[in-house]
């Protein structure tokens, strides 16, 4: 099911990265990391497909852990 991207406004054209935000994992807090983990992502990975709508969230492909706005 898409979602309702009608009021959502595109990525300014000359953009090419996003920041995303994860919080810590329960093995990341069991050694201490307990800070909220930043990364930066192309708009290929974050963006709708053929779009330049960001996602409120995704699963990052190499990592496998869900990435937010």
């Amino acid at each position: 099911m898409k979602p309702d991207l009608k009021y959502r406004l595109p990525v300014r054209s000359d953009v090419a990265e996003c920041q995303y935000h994860r919080p810590p994992t329960p093995s990341e807090l069991r050694f201490g990391h307990g800070a909220t983990h930043y990364r930066t992502f192309p708009l290929e990975a974050c963006c709708w497909p053929g779009m330049r709508i960001k996602k409120q969230w995704f699963v990052a492909a190499d990592d496998g852990l869900r990435y937010y706005r």
